[in-house]
């Protein structure tokens, strides 16, 4: 007879095998983790999916826009064709392939484009898949400086920065919006704050906000032009374009401050189309016509006397050897006076990188300026004369790492209008923790003769930061 004691776990036993009882906890808990496995494993492979669709609608956009480039632009010759970084072009790619009109002549030689593409207008590319928001990005920079002379620069308000010796002041507190507006256009719309002069009260100063730029780019013209339409820094000279912060040194070099003024030839209004030739070595001309608020050098303010501006620019790169920027400019405008001013411009910068890393750095560049005035003169029958002016800077700068440079720059300039002239010297040390943090301490010593008649010594320091997005300057 069996013993019940040995009975109860036969019994057990068969009774968790059978198929109709009840699973334990644990085996309930694989089974729930294997389907959940199993729905990860199923959403990660449609992921893939997604996205390798998505890696094949790119190639074929990029191999499109390849294929239309290569009819678009000649073939390079044989010398150097590297350019900078150029005007706004279209996006990354083509919406609509290229195509001829009807209307078009007889077809070119292979690799040129024919008349009829030059002039329709090019097609937009596309931003985003339908249903995304197309959004702008937002920057904003401070820029503070230093100025540090003698009580005599200070009460005669006479110093780089006249009215604010001795203090230190926000000079520029900008915020930037820019980004496309459509697969056709751009635009940048950039507000500044800054500390304005002394008045006759030595507690007269204030901050002003101003609007610095509107504009609105056009991006597929015809003959493969773009244009600029609002406010704007025109492209004049080689550091008109630059902003503030941005500037090579401290303070803008003389001959452009007295020439054009602190800011030189800023918030004109206006219209700009810009156009790269179709050439081997990179070539860029500019052409615009602006009101001509500049009070210095034109201030007539009037479309019906416009100030009409021009630069020819063009890089060639050496491989290991640098890389090489000229530029050629001209502006012709009526001043305050009723007379015209015309201001020719030549400019070059070079740079040099050493190979790999890309430091040490160096850098020369500088600028020349022709001027052509006519001013009231009592003393000689007419009644007027011409005024020729020159003046002209040279930098040099040594960036001997990524975060130290040492540079040194010499002015010389004669007024332009009045008789005198006056010359400078300023070395400088910079320190760069990060592409958007910059300390700079620069010395300054000043002689001018004439209507300038002073011996001015002055020490700068100079402390900016950038937040968010902030487009970087050329070259």
């Amino acid at each position: 007879m069996w013993n019940r004691a040995r009975l109860w776990p036969l019994l057990v036993l068969s009774l968790s095998l059978w198929p109709g009882a009840p699973m334990p906890a644990y085996a309930q808990d694989t089974e729930a983790i294997r389907r959940e496995l199993g729905e990860v494993r199923r959403q990660l492979d449609s992921v893939r999916e997604q996205y390798e669709q998505r890696l094949r609608e790119l190639t074929g956009r990029l191999e499109q826009l390849e294929s239309q480039r290569r009819v678009a632009v000649p073939a390079p010759g044989p010398g150097p064709a590297a350019p900078p970084a150029a005007a706004p072009t279209a996006g990354p790619a083509a919406a609509v392939p290229l195509t001829t009109t009807a209307s078009a002549p007889a077809a070119a030689p292979a690799g040129e484009p024919t008349l009829g593409e030059m002039l329709t207008p090019r097609q937009p590319f596309a931003l985003a898949q339908p249903g995304r928001v197309l959004l702008f990005d937002i920057g904003v920079s401070g820029d503070f400086v230093t100025d540090f002379t003698s009580r005599t620069r200070e009460r005669r308000q006479d110093g780089t920065f006249a009215g604010r010796e001795n203090r230190f002041f926000p000079r520029e507190v900008e915020l930037g919006l820019f980004g496309r507006v459509d697969p056709y256009a751009s635009a940048v719309v950039r507000l500044s704050a800054g500390e304005e002069p002394a008045g006759l009260e030595p507690s007269d100063r204030s901050l002003t906000v101003k609007v610095d730029e509107a504009n609105l780019t056009l991006l597929t013209l015809p003959l493969g032009t773009t244009a600029r339409l609002g406010l704007m820094r025109p492209r004049f000279g080689t550091l008109n374009v630059v902003h503030q912060d941005d500037l090579p040194q401290i303070d803008r070099p003389n001959v452009l401050s007295r020439f054009f003024g602190e800011e030189q030839m800023d918030g004109e209004k206006g219209v700009e189309a810009f156009w790269v030739l179709p050439l081997p070595v990179y070539n860029e001309l500019s052409v615009g016509a602006f009101d001509g608020d500049n009070e210095v050098a034109f201030g007539r303010g009037s479309l019906r006397d416009p100030l009409v501006m021009g630069r020819w620019r063009t890089f060639f790169e050496f491989e290991e050897q640098g890389g090489l920027q000229v530029d050629v400019s001209a502006a012709s405008g009526i001043a305050t006076d009723a007379h015209r001013n015309t201001v020719l411009g030549l400019g070059a910068k070079y740079k040099w990188a050493a190979p790999g890393s890309g430091f040490p750095l160096f850098t020369i560049a500088g600028e020349a300026l022709y001027g052509i005035r006519t001013v009231a003169d009592e003393s000689v029958a007419a009644g007027r004369r011409h005024a020729e002016r020159w003046g002209g800077y040279l930098y040099a700068q040594y960036d001997f790492t990524r975060r130290w440079a040492l540079g040194l720059r010499g002015d010389w300039t004669e007024l332009p209008v009045d008789r005198g002239r006056e010359w400078a010297i300023s070395p400088y040390l910079q320190f760069k923790p990060s592409e958007f943090l910059r300390f700079r301490a620069q010395y300054k010593h000043t002689e001018g003769t004439g209507a300038v008649e002073r011996v001015a010594d002055e020490f700068f320091l100079q402390g900016t930061f950038i937040l968010g997005a902030h487009p970087t300057e050329r070259f």
